[in-house]
């Protein structure tokens, strides 16, 4: 939403109005949410909302307040500036108010490519009608959804701090249905910076030939079943274990464990891949402070823990990137004698291990 240099400027317009106080600090965000969507292969919805704010806090002496505003003239926030400073000055001490921040280094992360920048209704147009033709020709049909954000935010404050982060993504998720409703199928992709990534067409043939393949399902028994996750699916289950490498977790799992311990598979491996040229994740920790590539996993090994005092500037939700074989899923279901593909998790909540057995 504001170019690198469009923010300082905002940003120094309002650390030059502060006068009298001790120390600014601003929060400046700015975003739009689009998209479009379709059901029974009729595009219904196109919708835009671009979004806007400027968070004030300033200090006076161990005296702390904040203001807020969308008006970004220049009345407005020199009037934001002056609702906090009021309200500062009326407040109680505030003791141990931490240092603000000053200058950081980041890694250079180019999320704002100029692909997923202009990505409007009229290039999600073009995916949709690319695939209702292949949905007519496979006789399904099809509702889905094409999601875009574009979002800068940025935090600035006296001392010369200046975290600018700005990222622009995508998706297409999209569920294929037979005419009678006998079988349904699911493919999608989030989280994309890079347009080209997105394959409208080759998601739209893996939907639709689920659906076409689910007709006439067979009832399975409870028993044990070798699970294989689709990439989708693989990353939300993902984002939910991922607390277990937290230090000082109390996981059964991994209570006892420390760095060097072998506790899964040769093929499993993490990492917090900072700078990654396909992720879009901020290099910006959530106190300002610069995050660094960290590995968690290799080949099976854990090699950090998250949260630790002597543990890498990672957050254990950035940019991760997960080893594995280099097996297709058509490969691993060739292989798999007894088993059940998943290809999405829809609002799992974890299980309370103490209450539920094991053992199904």
């Amino acid at each position: 939403m504001y170019s690198r240099s469009e923010a300082k400027a905002i940003t120094d317009k309002i650390l030059n109005m502060a006068k009298g106080v001790d120390a600014v600090e601003i929060d400046l965000s700015g975003n739009e949410r689009s998209g479009t969507r379709w059901a029974n292969s009729t595009i219904t919805t196109n919708l835009v909302q671009f979004d806007r704010s400027v968070n004030i806090t300033v200090r006076i002496g161990q005296k702390t307040s904040s203001a807020f505003t969308r008006d970004f003239s220049d009345a407005s926030l020199q009037s934001t500036l002056n609702e906090a400073v009021d309200a500062a000055k009326g407040r109680p001490d505030s003791p141990n108010l931490p240092e603000l921040l000053g200058p950081q280094k980041y890694i250079e992360v180019d999320a704002a490519l100029p692909s997923g920048v202009n990505f409007g209704p009229h290039e999600r147009a073009l995916m949709v009608k690319e695939c209702l033709d292949i949905c007519d020709e496979k006789k399904v049909v099809a509702s889905g959804y094409i999601p875009k954000t574009y979002a800068t935010n940025v935090t600035a404050n006296s001392k010369g701090l200046f975290a600018y982060y700005s990222y622009a993504e995508a998706g297409f998720i999209l569920t294929c249905r037979t005419p009678d409703g006998g079988g349904s199928g699911w493919a999608g992709i989030t989280g994309i910076k890079d347009i080209s990534m997105i394959k409208a067409g080759d998601l739209t043939r893996v939907a639709a030939d689920k659906a076409l393949k689910s007709v006439n399902p067979k009832a399975l028994e409870p028993g044990r079943y070798t699970v294989i996750l689709e990439p989708r699916a693989n990353a939300r289950f993902l984002s939910l274990v991922t607390g277990i490498f937290n230090a000082g977790n109390t996981n059964a799992f991994i209570r006892d464990k420390k760095p060097g311990d072998k506790i899964f598979s040769d093929l499993f491996s993490l990492k917090s891949d900072i700078g990654n040229p396909i992720l879009r994740q901020t290099p910006i920790l959530g106190d300002n402070t610069p995050a660094e590539p960290a590995v968690w996993l290799e080949n099976g090994v854990l090699r950090h823990q998250a949260g630790g005092q002597d543990g890498p500037k990672a957050n254990l939700g950035m940019s991760l990137v997960m080893g594995g074989s280099d097996k297709s899923i058509a490969d691993m279901v060739k292989d798999t004698r007894r088993g059940l593909l998943v290809t999405f998790f829809w609002y799992i909540r974890g299980v309370d291990n103490r209450r539920c057995s094991t053992r199904v």
